[in-house]
């Protein structure tokens, strides 16, 4: 059973399927804790092989990341704590790769696991690496957005696309979970968002500092404008919920909407933290089946 999990094409299957597989990765972990150490061991140490290319090598490391997170995300709330030093040293690594968007894509999907499977006492060590990852990608993106205008060229690679998403959805989770449950993200978000509605805001050139949702918008928005029907979000309800983007205005309204409404972006309807846990985890899902 667990060498089925390590197959390239585990997760084509259908969404019924998948249910049975956490029910059966769950069981399959909890009576023999060796297995999640073994994959811990594969994640670390996976080379290619001698004689393979490096896009080879980043798309097996990028499978057996996959693998990892998705295996947290089967099992019991901090059944994994104790593992959380040599689950940092499996992202950290990997994150040394530099240039391989389908591993940095895997990284920040195993983030977002962590933080749904992990209280915020465990996953304190990586959270400093979480946060600079976030906002060093995320200044990337503006950036690129600003090339590529420049270039007058707005396209990018499925694999560039796949890696802002993921980017994109930890953003979004950290901004509708409940302080509790990531704590050290209340003191940053002003770097990410405003408190305050765009019209109480004064001009970019007026600032010191703008919100990097802010300065993404404004990238976006000197080609296309959207109505604020579409920028609002139900409140403790993720936004980006999507497996896959076709483009990179997928991702406007999200930007948009953050950066007009600040953290009042949101509907009169209001969600449990319970379900707001449920929505997450409802999206993995769509996700993992999506990453084939």
């Amino acid at each position: 059973l667990f060498e089925a999990l390590m197959d390239p094409d585990f997760f084509v299957m259908e969404p019924t399927a998948l249910c049975q597989w956490k029910v059966i990765t769950e069981h399959l972990i909890a009576h023999d804790n060796l297995l999640f150490q073994d994959l811990l061991v594969r994640v670390t140490t996976a080379t290619g092989g001698l004689f393979s290319s490096n896009e080879v090598f980043y798309t097996q490391k990028a499978r057996l990341l996959r693998r990892l997170s998705f295996t947290m995300f089967c099992c019991e709330y901090n059944q994994f704590a104790k593992y959380i030093s040599k689950i940092q040293e499996c992202f950290v690594e990997a994150l040394k790769l530099g240039q391989a968007p389908q591993v940095i894509r895997e990284v920040f999907l195993g983030f977002r696991v962590v933080i749904l499977r992990m209280s915020p006492g465990t996953y304190t060590p990586l959270w400093p690496i979480m946060l600079n990852e976030l906002y060093g990608n995320l200044v990337e993106f503006r950036d690129m957005l600003k090339k590529k205008k420049s270039q007058d060229s707005l396209d990018f690679s499925p694999k560039i696309l796949a890696m802002y998403l993921s980017v994109s959805k930890l953003l979004d989770q950290a901004l509708i979970l409940p302080a509790h449950m990531i704590p050290d993200f209340q003191v940053h978000h002003w770097s990410f968002v405003c408190d305050r509605p765009l019209d109480q805001q004064p001009d970019l050139v007026d600032q010191t500092f703008a919100s990097l949702s802010r300065e993404i918008s404004e990238e976006y928005e000197m080609v296309m404008e959207l109505e604020d029907e579409r920028l609002r979000r139900t409140r403790n309800a993720p936004y980006i919920t999507y497996p896959n983007i076709a483009s990179f205005w997928d991702l406007q309204p999200f930007y948009s909407g953050l950066a007009k409404f600040g953290l009042f972006n949101t509907i009169d309807k209001e969600i449990t933290e319970e379900t707001t846990v449920k929505l997450l985890e409802d999206s993995l899902d769509l996700e993992y089946l999506d990453l084939n």
